[in-house]
């Protein structure tokens, strides 16, 4: 495997940007700023990043930036890359992730929403919740720094549902356009990466900060090389021969990077994969 340009992974990196995240002043501000609204607190919703539907068949999906604040509002915050820098939830065609960003924000919601209502829960328990979409590129192509989306009464524009689910979609392309000068200069930062005021400042020295951290670089190396190999036999073999290869050879790190494989293609439950893989549900679950 060739040798990591650390210098080179920028806070649009998928990884780098679930680490930065984690600094609970700066995600929050960050959410301020997209919301233009003003928050107490956020909790970080660790334990449910990866979400399962109940049907076993069921597409099941993992979460970049899972969080809720003090009124109990869900949000999902995504890192939207593409080209040679996209990672495991991105695509290198353009044109194919833009096709289906809309359909996966669906099917996000559609999950979320799951995740919230209980058993026995009434639907006015539901809660607000939004998929919030950081993307690199103009995601359709209208030139706007943001693109907010609710239901709405094609009579009546002015009508809302009210289903409280809320879409965000941020063109960094457009950062010049954006009337707020905070969120302008951050829309920057992830297409430039250069900062200008003192919140892509902090968010780039966490960004440094973590590409020097040995443990994070130690994560990082072995995910990399684990995708690599995943990819390589993917490609020749299928899926199927990737599994069967990990079990011949009887090596659990195989074996668990072929199960985080196919957790984030989301297409198997954790019993399937756990099945497949012949290794404890329990470490499946925790990927």
């Amino acid at each position: 495997m060739k040798t990591i340009d650390w210098d080179s992974l920028t806070f649009a990196n998928n990884y780098v940007f679930q680490e930065v995240l984690k600094n609970k002043k700066l995600c929050q501000y960050l959410i301020e700023k997209i919301l233009h609204i003003q928050i107490k607190d956020i909790r970080y919703l660790i334990e449910e990043r990866h979400i399962n539907s109940a049907r076993i068949s069921s597409k099941s999906i993992r979460l970049d930036v899972y969080v809720e604040n003090e009124e109990g509002t869900v949000l999902d915050i995504e890192m939207q890359v593409t080209g040679e820098n996209s990672t495991v939830n991105a695509g290198k065609d353009e044109t194919v992730v833009v096709k289906g960003l809309p359909l996966r924000t669906r099917y996000y919601q559609s999950l979320i929403s799951m995740d919230m209502l209980k058993r026995g829960m009434k639907y006015r328990e539901l809660r607000k919740s939004y998929v919030i979409f950081i993307c690199t590129f103009d995601p359709f192509k209208k030139g706007l720094p943001m693109y907010h989306f609710t239901y709405r009464c094609k009579e009546d524009m002015q009508l809302e549902m009210g289903d409280l689910t809320e879409n965000i979609y941020l063109n960094a392309k457009a950062a010049d356009k954006a009337e707020d000068a905070a969120l302008a200069d951050f829309l920057s930062y992830v297409d430039s990466g250069k900062a200008g005021s003192k919140f892509t400042q902090a968010i780039d020295a966490e960004t440094k900060r973590v590409k020097n951290d040995e443990e994070w670089r130690e994560r990082y190396v072995t995910w990399e090389m684990d995708l690599k190999i995943i990819r390589e036999d993917a490609e020749k073999k299928g899926i199927e021969a990737g599994i069967a290869l990990g079990k011949k050879e009887g090596e659990k790190r195989k074996a668990l990077s072929i199960a985080k494989y196919l957790k984030d293609m989301g297409t198997m439950s954790d019993d399937d994969i756990a099945k497949a893989t012949d290794l404890p549900l329990s470490e499946v679950v925790v990927l």
